[in-house]
C-alpha cells in the first residue's frame, strides 16, 4: 500500500510519497503561498501521478489554532484526493520526534513554537506569530538584526527577513560580533522560557527529551547554544536534546495508514 504525507510548512510545502515499507519514492517541493495556491499545486501534483486514491494526510501550518485553515484544506480537496486528515504541522512535527509518546518538540524556522502532549491532547506554547516574531524565531532574529542596522524591511516578507539569521549566526560564530551574540543570546532566552511554561504543567520530570526541527535547529552552532542555555538555566531536570531522523512528511504518511486501515 502506498501513502501520501504532506508538509505545508512556514517556507516550503514538501509532498511525499511512500510505498508499504514507507520509502520515499516520489516528492514534490514549492514555496509555501496562499491556501489557494496550496490546494491547486498539490492537486496538479498528485493528479499528475494518478495518485487520488492514496491514503494522504497534511500537515499545515496554523492548522492547530485556526480551524479555518483545516476547513478550507479539506472542503478543496476532501473529494477530489483520498484525504484521511488535516493536522498542524507542529502535530506532524511531534508525531516524526516521538511517533504517539510524549516529549516536548521545539520548532525553530521562520516562527517558533513548542508543543507537547498531556493527557492525550497536543499543547502548544508560543506560536502566535505577532508583528516582530515569535520569539526566538527566524523572523524574530532577522528583525533584531535589521533594525540593528537601520535597514529597512518593511516590504519584505518573512522567509527574506527570517533569511537574515544565517548573517547573524555567521558574524557570531565567525567574528565574535557583540551584536550577533547578543541577539542570539536574547533568542536562546526566549525559547527556554517556552520550555520553562510548558514545564509548570507537570508536577515532577527529572529527565526530558527534547525534539529540535526547523531551519535554525540544523545549525549546529546556534543548537550548541541553544542546549548549553538551558541546560545551564533551567535546573533539577536532565534536558537533552535531539533531531529527528522521521520526516514530517513521513509521519503524516504513517498517520493516513493507520486511519485508512481503522476506517469503518
Amino acid at each position: 500500500m502506498y501513502a501520501i504525507g504532506i508538509d505545508r510548512g512556514g517556507s516550503y510545502t514538501r509532498i511525499s510519497v511512500f510505498d508499504s515499507s514507507f520509502s520515499e519514492i516520489k516528492n514534490h517541493k514549492f514555496i509555501t503561498d496562499s491556501l489557494e495556491h496550496f490546494v491547486k499545486q498539490t492537486l496538479k501534483f498528485i493528479q499528475e501521478l494518478k495518485a487520488e486514491k492514496i491514503p494522504t494526510v497534511i500537515s499545515s501550518k496554523g492548522a492547530m489554532t485556526k480551524k479555518e485553515i483545516r476547513d478550507y484544506i479539506t472542503q478543496n480537496l476532501s473529494d477530489k484526493i483520498n484525504l484521511k486528515a488535516v493536522i498542524s504541522d507542529a502535530e506532524g512535527a511531534h508525531r516524526a520526534a516521538f511517533n504517539e509518546g510524549n516529549g516536548f518538540l521545539i520548532i525553530i524556522g521562520t516562527g517558533s513554537v513548542l508543543i507537547y502532549k498531556k493527557d492525550g491532547k497536543y499543547l502548544i506554547e508560543g506560536g502566535k506569530n505577532p508583528e516582530d516574531g515569535d520569539p526566538g524565531s527566524g523572523k524574530w532574529i532577522g528583525i533584531k538584526y535589521l533594525k540593528a542596522i537601520n535597514k529597512k524591511y518593511d516590504t519584505w516578507n518573512d522567509q527574506l527577513i527570517a533569511s537574515y539569521t544565517t548573517e547573524v549566526i555567521k558574524k557570531a560564530k565567525e567574528h565574535k560580533n557583540e551584536l550577533c551574540l547578543e541577539i542570539l543570546n536574547q533568542a536562546y532566552i526566549e525559547l527556554s522560557k517556552l520550555i520553562s511554561q510548558a514545564l509548570l504543567k507537570f508536577d515532577t520530570l527529572k529527565e526530558l527529551k527534547i525534539a529540535l526541527i526547523g531551519g535554525l535547529s540544523n545549525d549546529e552552532y546556534f543548537r550548541n547554544g541553544l542546549s548549553n542555555y538551558v541546560n545551564e538555566n533551567i535546573k533539577n531536570i536532565n534536558i537533552k536534546f535531539f533531531i529527528p531522523e522521521t520526516s514530517i512528511e513521513k509521519a503524516s504518511a504513517i498517520l493516513a495508514i493507520k486511519l485508512d486501515e481503522n476506517k469503518p
